[in-house]
């Protein structure tokens, strides 16, 4: 049985949240939606702070045997870990 990356599926879905709320987020308040370039380095400005949430994540999910929900996360449960540390509404 092949195994499953949640690092990715997770890092994958939490760079669309931030990506989401860079764009979308920003028009529903009237701002300014950002740029790809700077997504991309927002993103990159938070790579450390993104790792964390996955770990954290990662391990919660695996203290509660309940790894194998995180084959296909919900971004709720992704925003309750990335909101405390990526905070995408800075200057809003």
């Amino acid at each position: 049985m092949a195994s499953i990356d949640y690092h990715n599926i997770l890092k994958t879905k939490i760079k669309l949240m931030i990506t989401n709320d860079l764009t979308i987020g920003r028009n529903d308040n009237d701002l300014v939606s950002f740029t790809n370039d700077e997504i991309d380095k927002f993103i990159e400005d938070n790579n450390d702070n993104i790792e964390q949430v996955i770990k954290n994540m990662i391990e919660d999910f695996s203290e509660y045997n309940e790894i194998e929900l995180l084959a296909d996360p919900l971004l709720d449960w992704i925003g309750e870990y990335l909101y405390d540390l990526v905070d995408t509404k800075a200057g809003v």
